[in-house]
């Protein structure tokens, strides 16, 4: 030690400043210092995930537990699979010590009713993180290599198989945020990929086409509305949209002069129009 230096916690080796954060488990511990701050910036994914576990012990419910670790900024792919190598060993490790069902008086295990197992699966869901979608900015083109597309696919792709216990991504989170950010933005790409795993254009009373409708983008109105394949073809069944159109989204296409939206929620889906709709139109 150089006489007249002073001792603190900047002068304790990397090592033991990683044990020192697992311990305080701080969020506002990094931006303490400049040096601090390239300490923790630097830090495994291993790291950064027990950070992250630890912070979140308590939280019981996987699908809770995984909403929440989605949502630092730091928790990224590499992050991510070592969170979740974290979680099965202490899910293991809690198995010889907690039944996974409640048994009854002779011993049997109680059988799950049809609300319970409804609830139970509702359980296993968690959210895609708004962190993913809020700063995206529209562009000329979008690509299937633009974040956060290949964020999603590792989502999907790894959370789909029993080691996960049933946990999957819920595309419809935050009340179909995902999705209407998407269509904001015109990332085709990222709308027809949020569609295939299970998003809808429902929530907020089919706010994500009401956006579309205001784009005046009859091909993304369509994509929204109809699932693929549908065809008007009497020898192929028509397939159910993914919503019913309403004069709700006839009114916003009248009111924003999309003619060629207005001709197909009006002539092809049959909306009827209400009294002031089609004052507007004639």
């Amino acid at each position: 030690m150089v006489p007249g230096e002073v001792v603190g916690l900047h002068s304790l080796p990397v090592e033991l400043l990683h044990d020192v954060q697992l311990l305080a488990l701080s969020e506002h511990l990094p931006y303490t210092s400049k040096r601090l701050r390239q300490v923790y910036h630097g830090s495994s994914p291993l790291y950064r995930a027990k950070y992250i576990f630890f912070r979140l012990y308590d939280v019981r419910n996987e699908s809770d537990m995984l909403t929440r670790a989605l949502r630092y900024p730091s928790c990224s792919i590499d992050v991510l699979e070592a969170f979740r190598l974290l979680v099965k060993r202490n899910r293991d490790g809690n198995k010889e010590s907690f039944p996974e069902t409640d048994p009854q008086e002779d011993g049997t295990p109680l059988k799950a009713t049809p609300e319970k197992e409804e609830k139970d699966a509702k359980k296993r869901l968690f959210d895609l993180p708004r962190r993913l979608f809020r700063n995206l900015d529209k562009r000329p083109k979008w690509t299937d290599n633009d974040a956060p597309l290949p964020y999603l696919r590792h989502l999907f792709n790894t959370f789909k198989d029993d080691d996960d216990v049933g946990l999957r991504p819920d595309a419809n989170a935050n009340q179909g945020y995902a999705l209407t950010k998407a269509v904001h933005i015109r990332s085709i790409p990222l709308v027809q990929f949020l569609l295939e795993h299970g998003a809808s254009p429902e929530p907020k009373d089919c706010l994500a086409i009401i956006v579309a409708i205001r784009q005046k983008n009859l091909p993304l109105v369509k994509m929204l509305i109809e699932r693929p394949g549908a065809s008007s073809s009497k020898k192929r069944r028509r397939l159910e949209d993914r919503v019913k159109p309403d004069v709700k989204m006839l009114k916003e296409a009248v009111r924003c002069k999309a003619r060629d939206i207005t001709e197909y929620l009006y002539h092809e889906k049959g909306v009827v129009p209400d009294m002031t709709t089609l004052q507007m139109m004639m």
